[in-house]
């Protein structure tokens, strides 16, 4: 444990996560009275390689501090013991691997609005040159007001940056796209590809091509490369939900979306064909897009995953069938249904510590 006083301004509560370079650390920031998470580097001799690492993640967080849905740098320093610290955002309520975990598979309208905030982040951290590298249920965190985040910019790169060599790329198995498997280099398509995999994993309560008997790399690697993903077992995910995820985990980056905004704006489609309040997007005029039908938002309405919500959730209509039949557009599968102001959760400041290619092994 960090003592009190090895960070200047802040007085330590507990450990919150750990990972291969860093402690996390939920910490009380005296000056502005608030509860932030305070990420240090663990190691007690701190290299170049690490120092540039730790201060890509800097940068890169800090280009994006202020959007809504990336997870909000507040300060940096250095610790009395001489190691660079980032103060950020805390999340207390998990990430959406640890809901997925207590939950079980979550509802279709919660998935395509989350899906569509997500994305939109994912254009605005391509739009500033950057990718992620490493998108998947557990380092996507949410706030106290029920908004989920992208966290964890620790294997985050620039793109077109020559720094990080396709050799030394580190992801997840379980949500990595196929050519990063083979050694080609991150792309926007690869981050979109991750995305949807995190929502498959979301609506199916496990990842793609997990398997509980063998959970091993190499399996795990050929099913990646070689098979297509299994239809999920849910008879109210309108096939119209699938395609659209299917499609952003095409095996093949030319048949994926060609940016998460074009990601996002299918999915705001898919909710007004649903005849669900369509998800605003940030940065976009929030106006239906072509052919979209709308039903008027209620901005009053509680996350679904507010305890007051919970207590008075509504009951979901007659279900869609998947993956036979679509619904007609003018007919929502989730009549009554209301508008969600937000949708999640995280066990945030955990994180999973990055590893060289292949090595990382997949946790459902």
């Amino acid at each position: 444990m960090l003592p009190v006083e090895d960070a200047p301004g802040y007085r330590v509560l507990d450990q919150a996560g750990q990972g291969g370079f860093a402690v996390v650390y939920r910490a009380y920031q005296e000056r502005l009275d608030r509860v932030v998470a305070l990420k240090v580097l663990s190691v007690d001799r701190v290299d170049q390689k690490t120092m540039r690492r730790f201060q890509r993640e800097l940068q890169l967080a800090g280009r994006l501090t202020g959007h809504p849905h990336v997870v909000t740098v507040f300060d940096t320093g250095m610790t009395r013991s001489g190691k660079p610290y980032i103060a950020m955002d805390f999340f207390e309520n998990g990430s959406l691997r640890d809901k997925v975990r207590r939950e079980g598979p979550l509802p279709v309208p919660d998935v395509l609005r989350a899906g569509v905030k997500l994305a939109g982040a994912l254009a605005a951290v391509h739009e500033a040159g950057i990718l992620h590298g490493d998108i998947k249920p557990q380092n996507i965190l949410i706030s106290r007001y029920g908004e989920p985040a992208v966290a964890d910019f620790g294997v985050a790169r620039v793109i077109d940056s020559s720094e990080v060599s396709a050799n030394a790329q580190a992801f997840t198995p379980l949500h990595a796209a196929p050519e990063v498997l083979t050694g080609q280099p991150h792309s926007t398509s690869t981050d979109i590809y991750s995305l949807g995999s995190t929502l498959y994993h979301l609506l199916a309560g496990q990842p793609a091509f997990h398997s509980p008997t063998d959970p091993s790399i190499a399996p795990l690697m050929y099913r990646v490369l070689s098979s297509e993903p299994p239809p999920i077992n849910r008879v109210d995910v309108p096939d119209a939900v699938f395609t659209s995820i299917m499609r952003a985990m095409a095996k093949q980056p030319e048949q994926r979306y060609g940016s998460a905004r074009a990601f996002a704006q299918r999915l705001r489609q898919v909710l007004g064909e649903l005849g669900l309040s369509v998800t605003d997007l940030v940065g976009m005029d929030p106006g239906p897009g072509p052919a979209m039908t709308t039903v008027p938002r209620n901005r009053s309405a509680p996350s679904p995953f507010a305890p007051e919500a919970q207590a008075q959730a509504p009951t979901q209509g007659p279900p869609a069938p998947h993956p036979a039949q679509a619904p007609h557009p003018a007919q929502s599968p989730y009549p009554g249904q209301e508008p969600s102001t937000g949708a999640w959760m995280p066990q945030a400041v955990q994180e999973t510590p990055p590893t060289p290619v292949y090595v990382q092994q997949p946790a459902q």
